[in-house]
């Protein structure tokens, strides 16, 4: 239980990394911020299913942040870098080092199909580990490429 306790608080210290308002943004970049909010909201639900040691929610979460890892490059297409119009807050850098981005993306799939493999186990302290992981594999990702 001290561990889910830790969680929550590292997952809420984290949430300034994972504030979407997509007020005004339209096209790909509306759709972008769209899924990073839906991937907000499957985070919160990981950490809650924690506490109720709630491992299928666990593990159907998972699977809808991996489907979006594997799919995420799609929705950075030039020309949707930030501007003032389309109220992006994708880093340049996203486009200036794509290999970098394409890095980070990997991280996060990796991490997110290792918490579905691991929760599968319905060991709590090898899920939250796991758990830990994938948020730092956001939080890390957010702070190198995110405006």
């Amino acid at each position: 239980m001290y561990k889910c306790k830790f969680i929550l608080i590292l997952f809420l210290i984290s949430f300034p990394f994972f504030s979407y308002s997509n007020d005004g943004a339209t096209g790909i970049v509306k759709e972008r911020m769209d899924k990073f909010q839906e991937s907000k909201n499957l985070m919160r639900t990981i950490n809650k299913s924690l506490s109720d040691n709630n491992f299928d929610i666990i593990r159907q979460s998972a699977e809808k942040l991996n489907k979006w890892a594997i799919e995420m490059h799609k929705y950075f297409p030039k020309g949707s870098e930030a501007n003032i119009s389309n109220k992006s807050q994708a880093g340049d850098n996203i486009w200036s080092d794509p290999d970098g981005f394409k890095k980070a993306v990997k991280k996060f799939e990796i991490t997110s199909a290792t918490l579905i493999k691991i929760s599968q186990n319905k060991n709590i302290d090898d899920t939250v580990s796991s758990f830990r992981e994938l948020a730092a594999s956001c939080k890390g990702c957010h702070k190198q490429f995110r405006n």
